[in-house]
């Protein structure tokens, strides 16, 4: 049986705990990217006006707008305005069913993020804390940097470690 270091515990832990925060992140953004679509899809098809769009996603009006004009849909006004859209009830209400699914899973999706960020800030603070490893190496094995690191410990209350 093989025995850790305190130094090596810690480290695996933070090791283990930065995978899942990561894995969790990675997720975030295989959900966003499908609603993303789904959002210029329902835009580009005039599928719903774009307020009702944005009130079926985790995005304002004018985000949305946003994600129509990086992607080239045509505006409703102005000088480049497509033809004024007439939206059927049946699509306006498909599009819509697709949309609150995509948005309960991106909003699923960074629920994780947030479950995962938790244990890792305690395991920073916790290491941090007992003296075991310095916030320069923990940030070797976290997904934020040094400065980062020490915001995560000073708004835990961990009383800062000199020398």
């Amino acid at each position: 049986m093989a025995t850790h270091t305190p130094e090596q515990a810690a480290l695996a832990e933070l090791d283990r705990l930065t995978s899942a925060f990561n894995k969790a992140e990675g997720n975030v953004e295989k959900a966003r990217k499908p609603l993303h679509e789904a959002i210029v899809k329902h835009l580009r098809a005039r599928s719903a006006p774009p307020g009702v769009i944005a009130d079926h996603t985790p995005y304002d009006r004018n985000h949305v707008g946003r994600l129509g004009k990086a992607a080239g849909v045509p505006p409703l006004r102005g000088p480049n305005a497509a033809p004024a859209p007439e939206y059927d009830d049946a699509t306006q209400a498909a599009a819509l069913a697709e949309l609150d699914k995509l948005t309960v899973a991106f909003k699923k999706a960074e629920g994780k993020v947030e479950e995962a960020r938790k244990p890792l800030h305690e395991a920073i603070v916790r290491t941090y804390s007992s003296r075991v490893l310095g916030p320069g190496v923990i940030a070797e094995h976290v997904p934020y940097d040094r400065n980062h690191v020490g915001r995560i410990i000073k708004a835990a209350g961990a009383p800062l470690i000199r020398g």
